[in-house]
């Protein structure tokens, strides 16, 4: 599967889903999917909670070591959106935008069980 048949698998099939992207450590959007007919600009929440995230990173090592404390998913909510970030190795990450009634639960799994996927096409 091609990053934009993964992404677009991930956002078709979890209700409230918006957008997803997979994006380099810096920020740069690698490939990303929106749903049809949504405004959702995920290369600038990319590059802003991207700092967040990996701030967030810091804070899970310094608290429970380097080995223990990988952080490998993180959430953002909001009044109106929901921002979904799992790791996928050590320069990439994915984010998926929900709005404020979306399954992260869903959304979560499908990460999950498309990672390998995901990291292979990378």
């Amino acid at each position: 599967m091609t990053f934009r048949e993964i992404l677009e698998s991930l956002v078709e099939n979890t209700p409230g889903a918006l957008a997803a992207a997979v994006m380099a450590g810096d920020g740069v959007a690698i490939d990303e999917y929106a749903r049809p007919g949504t405004d959702v600009d995920l290369g600038a929440i990319a590059i802003e909670f991207g700092r967040i995230f990996h701030q967030s990173q810091k804070v899970a090592e310094a608290l429970y070591g380097a080995r223990d404390g990988e952080l490998q998913e993180l959430l953002l909510a909001t009044g109106s959106h929901q921002l979904f970030f799992r790791q996928l190795d050590e320069d990439s990450f994915l984010v998926m935008a929900l709005d404020a009634t979306g399954l992260v639960g869903k959304a979560r799994y499908l990460a999950r069980t498309l990672l390998q996927e995901i990291r292979e096409a990378l």
